[in-house]
């Protein structure tokens, strides 16, 4: 196990190495191409020529990842799968609760199109179309941008310039993509496909993934999906995305199935990974909340403060969403604050009624039946048909510091 695993960090090293060498290679020419259109031809021709030429090639860095991402939606919408995400250039369009939205996002950013399948089923032909997507959109683009230089110059050599000018960038990232690679901002669009095609490990991993997710489109809860697309794929190093996927989604389904303490280790797994550079921000405040739910199941309120503090300290703010009503139902609970308890979780069927996953709602309303206060419990059993009383002796003293997000108690 060892040796392989150290054969397998000498390939990876092997591939990132070759990455970066032909990344820079084919920066190289890029900038070689461009320097001979604006510095010696377009200059040769005069200011409008020039400014045509600079044009052009500012309109091709927004258009080629443009057309780049927007290849992946499109097959990826062909193959029945919805946008969550795509961003290009400092533009990005988002799903937030069921509609898309337009922001703008750092340029610095990498390029990615997120999507999530509607429904389950033919995964790893769907995955392939999927990726090939962006391959096809850039090679598109290239011709669109190829055939109007061309029929443009017939005309005016000046005005074919704003064309190729933009040739060059649109080469430099179909070439980047198409060869089998590994850079610093992670796979080419070609290793994803080769290694879709050979059921590597990452990739069959991101196949069980998008199967999961199809699934939880179709109603199925978590634990209602069958164990192999949890497990089905070999051992995956930790510096792999997918590891940290693969992490949360099992930490779901034995949470779901009151495997507290196999959830807890998935869990634990996760905070060891829990970095800036390797967890986006809404990541780690995500992780953050569940470690708060795991302390309050175990007793542990300090630890769940501190938890929570740390989550705090992410910048994101999670209070419009139904984990964090579910964690605050639960602490309530924990406290036997039972009408405080019922608000939160009011709270959180409101928010889960904007989640577009029917199995997440599902999911978390499992986690929301269980959530009960001891004192309802007590009462439940020693005083039967007595429940309207119990706790309404402390009411006016319940500390009311936090509540329920104004207008989503449901009342």
């Amino acid at each position: 196990m060892t040796d392989g695993r150290a054969v397998g960090e000498k390939i990876m090293i092997g591939k990132r190495l070759f990455g970066t060498v032909y990344s820079l290679v084919l920066l190289i020419l890029l900038a070689a191409g461009e320097i001979a259109l604006v510095c010696v031809i377009a200059w040769q021709e005069g200011i409008p020529a020039l400014a045509c030429a600079v044009a052009g090639f500012l309109l091709s860095v927004i258009f080629t990842p443009m057309f780049h991402e927007l290849g992946h939606a499109f097959f990826g919408k062909k193959q029945g799968m919805r946008l969550k995400m795509t961003k290009f250039f400092c533009f990005k369009i988002s799903e937030t609760e069921g509609k898309l939205r337009f922001s703008f996002s750092s340029p610095f950013l990498p390029e990615e199109t997120q999507m999530i399948p509607r429904s389950g089923g033919n995964m790893r032909r769907r995955a392939l179309c999927y990726t090939a997507g962006g391959l096809i959109g850039g090679g598109v683009w290239l011709i669109v941008l190829l055939a109007a230089a061309l029929i443009c110059g017939i005309f005016s050599r000046v005005a074919a310039l704003l064309f190729w000018s933009g040739v060059p960038y649109a080469v430099y990232l179909f070439l980047l993509n198409a060869v089998p690679a590994i850079y610093a901002g992670g796979k080419t669009d070609a290793e994803i496909f080769r290694g879709i095609l050979r059921d590597c490990a990452p990739e069959k991993a991101m196949v069980c993934a998008m199967e999961i997710y199809g699934q939880l489109s179709e109603g199925k809860s978590f634990s209602e999906i069958a164990e192999e697309w949890y497990f089905g794929f070999p051992q995956l190093a930790e510096n792999e995305p997918m590891y940290a996927m693969m992490l949360d989604l099992r930490y779901r389904r034995y949470l779901e199935n009151g495997e507290t303490e196999k959830a807890a280790d998935c869990l634990n797994r996760l905070g060891a990974l829990a970095e800036p550079g390797y967890l986006y921000p809404e990541q780690l405040a995500d992780l953050a909340l569940e470690f708060v739910y795991m302390h309050i199941l175990n007793g542990d309120l300090k630890s769940a403060e501190e938890s929570m503090k740390l989550g705090e300290l992410t910048g994101k703010d999670r209070k419009n969403t139904a984990a964090y009503c579910r964690v605050n139902a639960l602490r309530c609970a924990s406290e036997g604050k039972n009408e405080e308890a019922d608000c939160w979780k009011s709270a959180a069927e409101e928010f889960l009624r904007r989640e577009p996953l029917e199995g997440v709602r599902k999911s978390e309303r499992i986690l929301l039946s269980r959530i009960a206060c001891p004192a309802q419990e007590a009462g439940t059993e020693e005083v039967a048909g007595e429940t309207s009383s119990v706790g309404a002796d402390g009411g006016e003293e319940r500390n009311t510091e936090e509540k329920p997000p104004a207008g989503q108690t449901g009342n």
